[in-house]
């Protein structure tokens, strides 16, 4: 079900970072040079922050856990502390 929130709020962002665009354009009063770099670093800008609050709200359980303890604790203790 988070798959397709995700997905949902990314063509939301998508769509909305299109209109912003076109909005800069018009005030500008010309299309903006470069604007696939323009348009990159809007979608970015709002993206990151949207979909991190997301995972906290939302407690994603999915993906790699990179816990130190975890990692400690299988690894035989092969390893020593300087490794680390």
């Amino acid at each position: 079900m988070q798959i397709i929130l995700f997905t949902a709020v990314g063509i939301v962002l998508y769509v909305v970072t299109g209109q912003l665009l076109t909005m800069l354009e018009k005030m500008h009063g010309n299309p903006l040079p470069q604007r696939n770099i323009i348009f990159f670093v809007i979608i970015l800008a709002l993206s990151l922050p949207t979909f991190s609050l997301m995972r906290s709200l939302f407690g994603s359980d999915e993906g790699p856990q990179h816990d130190y303890q975890e990692q400690q604790a299988t690894d035989g203790g092969n390893q020593s502390p300087e490794s680390h």
